[in-house]
Formats: structure tokens, C-alpha cells, sequence
């Protein structure tokens, strides 16, 4: 895996760029789609570069891809194109209720558990380390009133998402309380196995995994955390076996990023 230089270009072609939100200081992404999609390159050795410039898709989406010219936006439609172009399957062990218990699982954790976890990173009072770290790397060098400005931007843009979803009209105490249920029923599934559907992992660890490290890891002592230290303990057992599987230069991502910012 490399990573593309500020003055590189990203259009070699057979070049698959990654384009993706860079590490925070305690995750290789706080972003679940983005850690999501470079664990799957991962787990299917595809080789790829990181571009971490903050460009944007066209569908101002992160995290997105260029192959050959061609450019894919949002991890799942990334997902489908990469197994159709590289023919790889990780959910190919699995049977089809299987198949079909991991989609749901997948599908709640990115469409309905993750509006929490935005609440508590970008509103709450759990978030406010988080908020601190990166306004000061992103925007630290500004003057006082446009770091303000664009505070009070993203602040209105995340409400605003957040209440076109729905997610953004219940109390806090609501939004965790459907978080907790989420993640609760994903333990349950877990149990005592490797992973979600026995030794092998499928598409559905993947965006456990990411979920687990963009939330619980990223948000010490967030409601998150306590849930895989207490109720879910399996969650952070089932997230550290697919970190040791998958990024054992976990703490050097973390560290060169930190290095060269």
C-alpha cells in the first residue's frame, strides 16, 4: 500500500487510488465506510495507493475509487465493481440465509447504527476530544473567525443530515438507546464464534470491524466504548482479530500519518 504525495497525480493507469479520509490518532480511519473498503482491498490483496487530499467524488462521497479511468463512488457500489473487475468474493463460503442474515447485519450497521455514532462524534458532549484533535490538524493554522465559520458549517450540515434521515429527531438518550439495540443484536449473533458466521470472515466482519474501530476505538469512553468493555465484549475481541489479521502496521499507519501531517 502507498500513499500518494500532495504534488502526484492519481491517474496511472492499473493504478487502483483510493481516495479516503487520512487516520485520526487513535484509528486507521474514523470513517466506517472508508476503513470498510480498504479492509476488503486488504482481504483480497488487491494492490492500491492512498490518496488522502480530501477530493471528494462527484456524488461528494467519501470514500470513492479510480481504476482505469473509471471512477466509483459510496464503498458498496466500490465493493461490487471491485469483485465483478477482480473476481474475488469474500462471502463465497457462506450459504444463502447466511448471505442474506449478513446483508441485513451490514445493512443496519450503515444505514441505521452509524447516524449515532455521527451524533455522538459531531454533537455530543462524547465527541468533543474527537472535534478538538481534528479541527486542530485540519484547521489549525487559520485565524480564529474562519475556524469558527467552518465549525459552525459542518455543525450545520451535520444537523441537517441527521434530521433529513430522521435519526436527528430523537433525544440522545434515544439515539444510543438504538445504537445499543443494533450492536446488542450483532453480539448475539457473534456469540462465542470467530466471526459472525464461523471461522471464516464475510463482508458483514468487515463493517463490523470498521464500525467498532471508527466508533468505540476513535471515541474513548463514549457510550460506544463502554458497550464492548461491559454488555458486547465479543464486539472488541471479534475487532482486534480482524485488526492483528489485517493490519498488523496498524500503529504505523497511525504514526507516519501523524508524522507527516
Amino acid at each position: 500500500m502507498q500513499i500518494l504525495k500532495k504534488n502526484k497525480k492519481s491517474s496511472k493507469r492499473g493504478a487502483l487510488i483510493l481516495h479516503q479520509f487520512a487516520p485520526t490518532e487513535l484509528s486507521v480511519s474514523g470513517s466506517p465506510p472508508c476503513l470498510k473498503l480498504e479492509t476488503f482491498l486488504r482481504m483480497t490483496k488487491i494492490p492500491y495507493q492512498n490518496d488522502y487530499r480530501l477530493k471528494f467524488s462527484k456524488k461528494g462521497k467519501m470514500p470513492w475509487i479510480e481504476f482505469n479511468g473509471q471512477e466509483i463512488a459510496d464503498s458498496n457500489f466500490c465493493i461490487q465493481f471491485l469483485k465483478r473487475e477482480f473476481k474475488v468474493d469474500i462471502d463465497s463460503h457462506l450459504n444463502s440465509t447466511e448471505k442474506a442474515m449478513s446483508h441485513s447485519v451490514r445493512t443496519m450497521l450503515e444505514e441505521n447504527t452509524y447516524w449515532a455514532l455521527v451524533y455522538c462524534r459531531w454533537l455530543s458532549a462524547f465527541g468533543a476530544e474527537y472535534r478538538r484533535r481534528v479541527f486542530t490538524k485540519k484547521f489549525g493554522h487559520l485565524v480564529f473567525p474562519l475556524k469558527h465559520l467552518i465549525a459552525r458549517h459542518i455543525t450545520k450540515r451535520i444537523k441537517r443530515d441527521l434530521w433529513g434521515h430522521g435519526m436527528g429527531r430523537h433525544s440522545e438518550q434515544e439515539l444510543y438507546g438504538i445504537a445499543q439495540r443494533d450492536l446488542l443484536a450483532v453480539s448475539e449473533i457473534l456469540g462465542q464464534k470467530k466471526f459472525l458466521f464461523g471461522d471464516k470472515p464475510c463482508l458483514a466482519d468487515v463493517a463490523l470491524f470498521a464500525f467498532i474501530a471508527a466508533s468505540a476505538w476513535d471515541l474513548p469512553e463514549s457510550p460506544f466504548d463502554e458497550l464492548i468493555k461491559t454488555k458486547a465484549q465479543n464486539l472488541h475481541t471479534h475487532a482486534q482479530r480482524m485488526k492483528e489479521l489485517y493490519y498488523p502496521d496498524w500503529d504505523e499507519i497511525i504514526s507516519r500519518n501523524a508524522t507527516s501531517s
